[in-house]
């Protein structure tokens, strides 16, 4: 498994993701429209029923981005406790921010795990969350020291 670990590092981290430069972390780049997980739900990914598209009668505006919702029930959901349901890592790929790079998610392709909501690119035949499973607690320790580095946080 570690040496499909390291061809992950080769290709994925090394410039086929590279999307959004580690020199910017600017997270509106994933959202050049200026709607966040591409006008996906974010109160919907902790929902037992998946991932739903939201719809702009129904959105918020935070921290300089407009999430919409599937309903306004999820919308005020979301509105009263923002911090509930806000990506890790701003949104970006946990996995390629694990081998310290910003590449924007596919946004069908996350996981929650302890609590957090994570997102990961998909790269030709690589699937981000399935190399994080690889070795979720490796991966989780680098993504949060390359958090604080390329992030600030």
């Amino acid at each position: 498994m570690r040496g499909w670990v390291f061809v992950f590092f080769l290709v994925f981290a090394g410039g086929i993701a590279g999307n959004a430069s580690a020199e910017s972390n600017d997270y509106a780049r994933c959202a050049p429209d200026g709607v966040a997980l591409g006008g996906y739900d974010v109160v919907s990914y902790r929902d037992a029923g998946g991932v739903l598209p939201g719809e702009s009668g129904w959105a918020a505006e935070h921290d300089g981005l407009t999430y919409q919702f599937a309903s306004a029930a999820n919308r005020d959901r979301f509105v009263a406790a923002p911090d509930d349901y806000l990506p890790r890592y701003r949104g970006w790929c946990a996995a390629t921010l694990a081998m310290g790079r910003l590449a924007c998610p596919d946004f069908t392709n996350y996981k929650i795990e302890n609590g957090s909501l994570l997102l990961f690119e998909l790269a030709g035949f690589t699937n981000g969350r399935t190399v994080w499973d690889s070795d979720p607690a490796d991966f989780r320790r680098r993504a949060d020291d390359n958090a604080r580095r390329l992030l600030g946080r």
